[in-house]
């Protein structure tokens, strides 16, 4: 368990962004040098807070009372609402954890109470699914870590895994693979929602098992259709990537907010649950909670584990993985960017280090693509994107190799730079500054290093922040001929991802519970949170999707309307503070901003995310445009000049170590991430 730690000054920021607690019901007296308000609350940060519906939808699951049950099937519905939440609240994670203490984290301003409906499905209903299921299917060759599950064992060179009798301890033997598409399941599942009662535009998990009917049939889910963009590398066609939950897709104009579990289907690789002998799975001598397939619950010695934990298991991946991984997960960094004065156009800078014998920029990268996929989580800013090359040599190689001190041990050497600073993010500050000189337009620093060696086992890349406040900074993309030809990626998929962190994002696999204060990944007491990846987005690691699902959408436009209706604030107070004549100069425009906010809650209440997001940008433009024509000065936030002092060859760069992490972003431990690491290049 990963509590929060880090001591900076948030430099000014908490007007502009939410913190806990809203603004008073009272209305303030009129006053000529202030605003009378009923929606935006000028000098106090503000919170929107929401009550959400959560479908919980048994499906081959029985309802029992204490001490009732008896098999598999059987859930008691206590077990379940004594794990869950009553609300929750998101933060910035990274700024939070540069907070002073754990109480200082920092709230985005979007919070919520959590109202279950938990519905059994009728025997209709799951006769329909699994029937659905049987006739969708097709029958596949038992898998790699299908095979591995019956022998308990994966051999040391890697070979397939075989065995003349299953291992002992497992209680079925795994004879069959029918392979469903997990989109297709998904679909079903919410085009029949309505049949039991059940909404699906509101956010929907199905806790699935077939197991324990005369139709079971073993099976898993597949996700195959998408390629890498640049290599048309098909991940989901490996063994590794295997599912036994999927969610999230965004179909048009039909909103559905599900995703379903399935403790039935076939054990899989990525949450490792095939192996019920090892304890400890991903090497860090710390023992990894899994959820084993359903039919190891038991009662028998040699049981996984006992059938009355399959309810609170359950509880748990509804919780840790449902609510705060992907129905309402805090974001890794401050979506406003440059708070007040939140940027209307955004660039996509890339700086290409190209090895002298590395595969060419046309075949490893596509800017364009990334730019219109990250499009959607910047919907008012103006994206475009550019390109420049230099060598990957001398002095910029030496600072390169600096994040795998491994590879040479004495190209870091003090006569440098401070062997413990950062010489790489220092160049990049440098280059940031310079940038700024010529360009208005609001810049994503992104480097990608196109090695024509093997300078690393296998980051693909990082979003890293400015070290002192935790605002997000550069992007970095790392390729070396195994990533490319071997692994099978590029350049495009892995800037989407890491740019979907510097807008904001969090994994689908690692994030933050606000009613425990705990920060989590995919280890120890949470290792199961891995499942998180099966659903549809860029920002899981398993290669499955290559843009952002409809759970990306509706966070990130929670998160742009709290920030507008924050930055309006803090806008206003700015007005307050230069005096009466400019107060009377924007009065109107900040009554009808006011409104406008009011009707943005209102959607934003009403789940339509967008509407609410657009309205809100609307408002609050209309008042920092008032603002500037009164003459106010509104400034936008630049994180590279707060880092006063620091240059190319100075000691004493104040980054964190840690935020370097492997594998695309921060915020888990980096023995998780080198075992995640082995997945990508597994069968």
């Amino acid at each position: 368990m990963n509590t929060r730690l880090g001591a900076v000054t948030l430099l000014g920021l908490a007007l502009t962004l939410a913190a806990c607690g809203g603004g008073s019901d009272v209305t303030p007296a009129p006053s000529p040098d202030t605003f009378s308000l009923g929606t935006l609350t000028p000098g106090q940060p503000q919170e929107i807070n929401t009550k959400l519906k959560i479908n919980i939808v048994m499906v081959g699951y029985h309802p029992t009372a204490p001490g009732q049950v008896v098999g598999p099937r059987d859930v008691n519905p206590g077990d379940f609402l004594q794990e869950l939440p009553s609300s929750g609240r998101n933060v910035a994670r990274i700024p939070s954890a540069y907070s002073p203490t754990i109480s200082g984290n920092e709230p985005t301003g979007n919070a919520y109470s959590y109202d279950y409906n938990v519905v059994y499905a009728n025997q209709s209903f799951e006769d329909g699914f699994f029937s659905y299921l049987s006739s969708q299917g097709t029958e596949k060759p038992v898998t790699f870590y299908q095979k591995a599950y019956n022998c308990q064992n994966i051999p040391a060179d890697g070979s397939t895994p075989s065995c003349d009798t299953p291992a002992s301890n497992i209680s079925l033997p795994i004879t069959g693979n029918l392979e469903i598409d997990g989109t297709t399941a998904e679909n079903w599942l919410a085009d029949h929602a309505s049949s039991i009662g059940v909404d699906s535009s509101q956010y929907t998990i199905f806790l699935v098992n077939w197991y324990g009917r005369p139709d079971f049939k073993f099976h898993s889910y597949t996700q195959a259709s998408a390629a890498d963009s640049d290599t048309g590398t098909v991940f989901g066609g490996r063994a590794s990537r295997r599912l036994n939950a999927w969610g999230g897709t965004v179909r048009g104009t039909q909103t559905q907010r599900v995703w379903f579990y399935d403790l039935s289907a076939n054990p899989e690789a990525w949450t490792s649950n095939w192996n019920i002998t090892d304890a400890d799975v991903d090497g860090d001598s710390v023992p990894d909670y899994r959820m084993p397939p359903v039919w190891e619950y038991g009662t028998r010695k040699a049981s996984y584990r006992l059938f009355s934990r399959v309810g609170a298991d359950l509880a748990k991946v509804t919780r840790y993985v449902a609510l705060d991984l992907l129905f309402t997960p805090s974001p890794i960094y401050r979506v406003a960017l440059t708070p007040p004065n939140m940027p209307e156009s955004i660039n996509l800078n890339v700086a290409l280090e190209q090895g002298a014998g590395a595969t060419p920029q046309g075949s490893v990268l596509n800017p364009g693509l990334s730019q219109s996929r990250l499009q959607v989580l910047q919907p008012f800013a103006k994206l475009t994107n550019s390109v420049r090359t230099s060598p990957l040599t001398g002095d910029l190689r030496s600072d390169y190799l600096c994040l795998f001190p491994t590879v040479s041990a004495d190209v870091c050497s003090p006569d440098r730079a401070d062997p413990t600073g950062d010489r790489l993010f220092v160049r990049g500050l440098n280059e940031v500054r310079e940038l700024y000189k010529t360009n208005t337009a609001y810049q994503v620093p992104v480097y990608a290093f196109n090695d024509d060696q093997e300078s690393q086992g296998g980051l693909l890349g990082v979003a890293i922040d400015d070290g002192v406040t935790g605002t997000q900074a550069l992007v970095y993309s790392f390729l070396t001929p195994s990533l490319f030809a071997d692994a099978g990626y590029g350049f495009t998929d892995t800037i989407t991802h890491e740019t979907g962190h510097h807008f904001s994002l969090s994994h689908p696999h690692d994030g933050y519970d606000s009613s425990q204060n705990v920060e989590y990944g995919p280890s120890g007491e949470y290792a199961y949170v891995n499942a998180g990846d099966m659903s549809h987005t860029v920002m899981s690691y398993n290669d499955l999707s290559r843009d952002f699902g409809q759970f990306n959408l509706d966070s990130q436009y929670r998160y742009l309307t709290a920030a507008y209706l924050n930055n309006a604030g803090a806008v206003l107070q700015l007005v307050q503070q230069a005096g009466t004549d400019k107060v009377a100069a924007v009065r109107s425009v900040a009554q009808s901003a006011d409104a406008q906010f009011a009707q943005a809650l209102s959607s934003y209440r009403a789940m339509n995310y967008l509407d609410a997001a657009t309205q809100a940008h609307s408002a609050y433009r209309s008042v920092i445009d008032a603002a500037q024509a009164a003459g106010v000065g509104v400034q936008a936030y630049k994180w590279y000049e707060r880092l006063n002092g620091l240059s190319l060859g100075q000691a004493g760069v104040p980054r964190r170590v840690n935020n370097y992490l492997p594998v695309q972003g921060t915020a888990i431990r980096p023995e998780t991430n080198e075992f995640l690491n082995k997945l990508r290049k597994s069968p």
